[in-house]
């Protein structure tokens, strides 16, 4: 009973110290900031809060982007919104935008923000064309993704993986069950087929466990589009003291496994001279990587967030093609 006692005051009073902490934090930062206002050729936003800026504005409506809608109705096709330390100047008409970029040089709008959460989690080992900053090393990659990966040659040489998986489809279909048996759902054969093509030309084969491989995906896709306190609060040290998500965290290690597996397969056949003829996307990362004459430096990590990224973007067409799928069955 002492014991429990000991353990009830303990989180009592460490609890009493989190939120003493927090308040005095919320002050301190509302006192001074309580004079500032847009800088220099800034435009003007909604009102603010301490800590959390303009962020309560966008939770209101339900969807953020019809809070923005309604916002850029009280307050002009420019506006700037603070969402806690980030700053971000919101462009929602034709007009704006069209001056915006007729005065501005193309390049300044091809930095991507930073993100400390998914660069800590999804590109510590290299960056890809997703996260890597604007400059010479983002552009030798999207050069080697357009001619490379993604041109008509590629494309084309292809064909022979597309065909056999729509002989596989139409394989399936026609064995269709007998009338009065439980019908085949067509949707979800095409979006395998989708998944099963994209693998193949990504990977070389079909996965033996395909269900794994596209849940692992889906859960790196969606971490990738949730709010994390790193990215909110990217200057404090509280926050970067603050233990990461478990979850993602186990979520990038059998990422980077998977990767790992099946880079390590191909670097086997190809050393064992099975590798000559480029058969899928993973055999022309290590040919480049091998030969070196794309001026581009294709690390082992590099390699692996192309392939992540050409991953998600897989799974993600596939998604939403069924859901526009079973939209369109539903008129």
């Amino acid at each position: 009973m002492e014991q429990f006692g000991m353990l009830y005051y303990f989180y009592y009073y460490s609890g009493f110290c989190l939120v003493l902490a927090l308040v005095v934090h919320v002050v301190l930062r509302a006192n001074s900031g309580a004079g500032e206002k847009p800088g220099p050729g800034l435009p003007p936003g909604p009102w603010q809060l301490p800590l959390i800026g303009s962020l309560h504005h966008l939770l209101r409506n339900g969807l953020p982007h019809h809070a923005m809608r309604d916002l850029s109705l009280r307050h002009g096709p420019v506006m700037l919104l603070r969402i806690c330390e980030r700053a971000v100047v919101v462009v929602s008409s034709a007009g704006a935008a069209r001056e915006v970029f007729q005065r501005h040089d193309d390049a300044a709008f091809e930095q991507r923000p930073s993100s400390p959460a998914l660069d800590e989690l999804y590109a510590r080992h290299g960056m890809g064309v997703v996260f890597a900053p604007y400059g010479d090393h983002w552009r030798l990659l999207r050069r080697v993704l357009a001619a490379q990966l993604l041109g008509a040659r590629r494309v084309g040489a292809l064909r022979g993986v597309r065909e056999d998986e729509a002989a596989r489809l139409v394989s399936s279909l026609a064995s269709l069950p007998r009338p009065g048996e439980e019908l085949a759902d067509v949707d979800e054969r095409l979006g395998e087929f989708v998944a099963d093509a994209a693998v193949r030309a990504i990977f070389g084969d079909r996965l033996p466990d395909r269900a794994a491989f596209l849940e692992t995906v889906e859960e790196a896709l969606d971490f990738s589009s949730l709010f994390d306190l790193h990215d909110l609060f990217p200057s404090s040290r509280l926050v970067r003291m603050l233990p990461r998500n478990g979850t993602a965290e186990r979520n990038r290690r059998e990422v980077v496994r998977l990767m790992d597996d099946v880079l390590r397969l191909h670097e086997e056949r190809r050393t064992a001279g099975d590798g000559d003829d480029e058969q899928d996307m993973i055999d022309v990362l290590l040919r480049i990587q091998k030969e070196g004459d794309m001026g581009v430096s294709l690390t082992h990590g590099v390699i692996i967030s192309v392939l992540v990224v050409v991953a998600l973007i897989s799974y993600w067409f596939t998604t939403v093609y069924q859901k526009l799928s079973k939209k369109k069955s539903q008129f």
